[in-house]
């Protein structure tokens, strides 16, 4: 937890704010940090997607310290939401991907196989 305080702390810096200002952007009577510190409270996960919102990062940053480098934000609120699903839903969510990934892969196969027809001059 203390990792989490400290990696909440540093976004709030980084925008200027400070934990009463946050308290209030997060719809709390007073300033959360000082709670998380001392361990006496955590974070909800409304609380948690929220400050994801404000410090425009990821879940998994602010609760690991590690974050998608390469991902753009489209892809990491993607990642979040995956991430908070039931292992059904997420079966399910990898099933229509896989469906949707042979289907255009499959439009693909076909278009480059009839240009490859038309390409060719019979005389």
């Amino acid at each position: 937890m203390a990792d989490l305080y400290s990696r909440i702390s540093e976004e709030c810096q980084k925008i200027g704010i400070n934990s009463n200002e946050l308290g209030r952007l997060l719809s709390l009577k007073k300033g959360p940090l000082t709670d998380w510190k001392n361990q006496k409270s955590k974070p909800t996960l409304d609380q948690l997607v929220k400050m994801c919102e404000i410090f425009a990062v990821s879940a998994d940053y602010l609760l690991f310290g590690t974050a998608h480098k390469d991902l753009t934000t489209e892809e990491c609120n993607l990642l979040d939401k995956y991430i908070a699903l039931s292992p059904y839903d997420k079966e399910d969510i990898l099933a229509l991907i896989d469906f949707k990934l042979q289907r255009t892969s499959g439009v693909k196969a076909k278009l480059s196989h009839s240009e490859s027809i038309s390409s060719v001059n019979i005389s």
